[in-house]
């Protein structure tokens, strides 16, 4: 018998044609998607660098950082993105079960790498060890006491209360009278008590395990570099100064420099 003519496209063993015509366009799709979210990233990150002047567009500009946007989104989603389109596609395929978007067992590699899960934050607030007692002191860097109080302006991405820009709060915004005592979220040193740009008043307290918190835009502060502090005491008090739009106190929990959502898992 001679050779089939034309371009038939491989099959993997223990799949059929349509499964596996089926499994690449459920990837396709996932990839679409993570592309989308990954666009509307690169737009607002984009949006959020620039200032009210540099933002404005002249003839064809806006078209064109549009298209940039979108390209450079599914470019970074085929390269691997963030993981999320492994993800989606991993959990559909393993919602089907033995279905058709699931090749035979024996097809697949015994040192198959796993996909990669979708980066998570950190959480900063964490329960106790079973056993242990409530009353143990929070010294070890494994508690953080969230300041008390309403909070106005949540971690994440807000439009600017000045510029009506979206921005990323590093932090969460409490509600806090002019003067308010302001107490250490746990035990630590003090890093930094100073002025600090927008900030304005800032105290920075280094904790047990590399985590610091931030207490800003404060009226005054009651600690120095060098200074130990144990949970819940007086630091400083609360205000508006540096760039507010009125009395409170913006808190914030880095984890190696990186920062996190304070009340994630609260």
């Amino acid at each position: 018998m001679g050779a089939v003519a034309g371009n038939v496209a491989p099959v993997t063993p223990g799949t059929s044609p349509s499964t596996d015509a089926e499994r690449q366009r459920v990837k396709q799709l996932a990839q679409e998607f993570e592309a989308l979210l990954m666009t509307q990233m690169l737009r607002e990150m984009r949006r959020s660098m620039l200032s009210e002047d540099e933002s404005k567009t002249g003839f064809g500009n806006e078209t064109m950082t549009d298209t940039i946007d979108i390209e450079l989104g599914r470019a970074l989603s085929r390269a691997g993105g963030f993981g999320l389109s492994g993800v989606l596609f991993k959990a559909i395929d393993r919602s089907l079960g033995a279905g058709a978007l699931r090749p035979s067992p024996r097809v697949v590699p015994a040192d198959a790498s796993p996909v990669p899960a979708v980066p998570t934050r950190a959480t900063p607030v964490s329960a106790a060890p079973a056993g242990e007692s409530e009353s143990a002191p929070a010294d070890d860097g494994s508690e953080l006491k969230v300041p008390d109080g309403r909070v106005s302006s949540a971690f994440g991405w807000r439009h600017d209360p000045f510029t009506g820009i979206p921005q990323f709060h590093r932090g969460i915004d409490v509600a806090h009278a002019y003067g308010q005592d302001v107490r250490a979220a746990a035990a630590g040193r003090i890093a930094f008590a100073g002025n600090q740009g927008a900030y304005g008043r800032v105290i920075v307290i280094e904790h047990p395990g590399g985590r610091q918190t931030r207490y800003a835009h404060l009226s005054a502060a009651g600690v120095q570099a060098g200074d130990l502090v144990e949970a819940g005491q007086v630091i400083g008090q609360s205000g508006d100064s540096g760039r507010s739009t009125g009395p409170h106190l913006h808190f914030e929990v880095l984890e190696a420099g990186q920062a996190v959502d304070p009340v994630a898992g609260s």
